[in-house]
Parts: structure tokens; C-alpha cells; sequence
């Protein structure tokens, strides 16, 4: 599917505006309250801009689910205002949600995009209890550009190592239309002509099945980019084939953007399949 990133920020300020719909507001359990623009890393190299995010809270809730949401957008594209119908969805059933911005190519690079969604699950991971979370049951999701980075890190130890966290302190994983093998192409190289073979091979999160991996749920919609089904179905085997589990699930009748905008329907399928994953985690 050929989506211009000119369409791609419409079609989600659209859904950031519309996410009161009366049926989403019908099938609320919780009310939600909102804490915009919070710093989640400060340190040498620091984006006053892109280094914060949104937490959406199901009020008067303790210890609930966590989850993280990374945008989609190419990794050059998108921020975390246009999202907010994600944390507004997950709050409101229940799961405390944190979502990021990250900073984009071409001001950042390989690996920094991961970097920093490691960054951001490791403030939230350090302040879970605070928003009425638990700091044992995180997970961490992404749609398209969002999916690889979530994949990325459930995937390789070191991004996380790196802010002092491991595979082990996440819950989840559910990467929703995303790509589990990096060509020279993707956005996160912009600008790096050519691009290293090992440097592909590292950034591939497939390359990185090995030993133990927090649980998957692997989404994509039948009319979704080309070969993403493929490159889920291969993803889940390497998972399944080391010992992990991983779930696989093609959401009729939703391209590329309906596999994200698709949620604020109560009978969405995919939300149906977030929900219950989440539910059925144990740790």
C-alpha cells in the first residue's frame, strides 16, 4: 500500500480528533485522565521535543497493565499528539498507557530511534507505580515504523542493557503492521548510502531470536503493505521454533492505517485480540 506521508499525518490527526465517538464513549469502563508533555530522558543529547510522552491512567485504579505505544510515520514522520485515541482506548478498559514520542531520521539514526523507546520503557518501568501501574506488568506496542522499533527491542538485549533493564521486565510484546527484517530502505537509515550488510543484519529484530523472549502478539491486516503477513508469519516461527511464545493474526478487511485507527471501534478485532492478550499474560 502507498501511503505519502502527507496522507499519513491526515488520516491521524483525523483519528486523534475523532476518537470521542459515541460508541467508543458507550463502551468506556473507566474515565481517563491525561499528563501531557512528561520529560522521559534528560541526558547528553536530549530532544526537548521529541524526548517525552503522554500517560493516559484509567482513574481510581491501582496495579493495573502498563503499556507503552510507539508510533508509526517511517521513522520520519509522527508524534505522540496523534495518538492519543491509543492511551484514551487502553485506558479506558483498564490498562495504564504511556504514549511516545522518539526522535526521527534524519536528525537521528540507527540505532537511536530504538534507543529511545528504551529510554521510555525504562522511565516508565522507574515511575509505573506512580500512574497506578505495576512495574512487573509492561508491555510495549508499536504500529508500523512503531511495531519494528517495539520488535527491535523485545528482540535484542542490548538497547535495553543499555539504560539497565533487560528482556525479562517486559511483559508483552505487540508489534501491529511492522517489519521484522530491515532492508536498505527503511527510513531508519536515511541519509547512510550504502548501508553496511551487518549493520541490516543487526537491525533485523528476526536475526536476535534466541534463548528467551517476552510472549508476542503479531497483528497485520489482509490488505496490509506487501509481505507483511509473510515477514509476521516468519517472525512467529523463529519465536515458537527457540521456545517463545508467539501469536500470529490477520485482521480481515484492514489495510496499513485501519490496523491502528481500527481500535476506537469497541468491536475492532484487533483490540479484541490486545485486550485479551494482555489479560492472559501471567508472570
Amino acid at each position: 500500500m502507498n501511503i505519502t506521508r502527507r496522507t499519513l499525518v491526515e488520516l491521524l490527526l483525523l483519528a486523534a480528533l475523532t476518537w470521542t465517538l459515541p460508541v467508543l464513549a458507550a463502551e468506556k469502563t473507566f474515565g481517563v485522565e491525561v499528563k501531557t508533555n512528561i520529560t522521559y530522558y534528560s541526558g547528553e543529547g536530549a530532544d526537548k521535543y521529541r524526548h517525552r510522552l503522554d500517560m493516559y491512567v484509567p482513574k481510581g485504579q491501582r496495579d493495573v497493565p502498563v503499556m507503552v505505544f510507539v508510533h508509526g510515520g517511517g521513522f520520519t514522520v509522527g508524534i505522540k499528539d496523534q495518538y492519543g485515541f491509543v492511551g484514551e482506548v487502553l485506558a479506558s478498559r483498564g490498562i495504564a498507557t504511556a504514549v511516545i514520542s522518539y526522535r526521527l531520521s534524519p536528525k537521528a539514526s540507527y540505532p537511536g530511534h530504538v534507543q529511545d523507546v528504551a529510554r521510555a520503557f525504562a522511565w516508565v518501568r522507574a515511575h509505573a507505580a506512580e500512574y497506578g501501574g505495576k512495574a512487573d506488568r509492561i508491555f510495549i506496542s508499536g504500529h508500523s515504523a512503531g511495531a519494528t522499533l517495539v520488535a527491535m527491542l523485545g528482540a535484542d538485549p542490548a538497547y535495553l542493557k543499555e539504560v539497565g533493564e533487560s528482556l525479562d521486565h517486559i511483559a508483552g510484546v505487540i508489534p501491529i503492521s511492522g517489519s521484522f527484517t530491515q532492508s536498505s530502505r527503511s527510513g531508519m537509515f536515511q541519509g547512510a548510502v550504502p548501508v553496511d550488510p551487518d549493520v541490516l543484519r543487526n537491525a533485523s529484530a528476526i536475526n536476535h531470536v534466541a534463548g528467551a523472549h517476552p510472549p508476542f502478539l503479531i497483528l497485520y491486516g489482509d490488505k496490509d503493505a506487501p509481505r507483511t503477513g509473510e515477514d509476521a508469519a516468519q517472525m512467529a516461527k523463529a519465536l515458537v521454533g527457540a521456545g517463545n511464545s508467539a501469536d500470529v493474526h490477520e485482521i480481515a478487511d484492514h489495510a496499513h492505517m485501519d490496523m491502528i485507527t481500527g481500535i476506537m471501534s469497541p468491536t475492532d478485532p484487533g483490540l479484541k485480540f490486545i485486550l485479551e492478550f494482555i489479560r492472559s499474560v501471567r508472570l
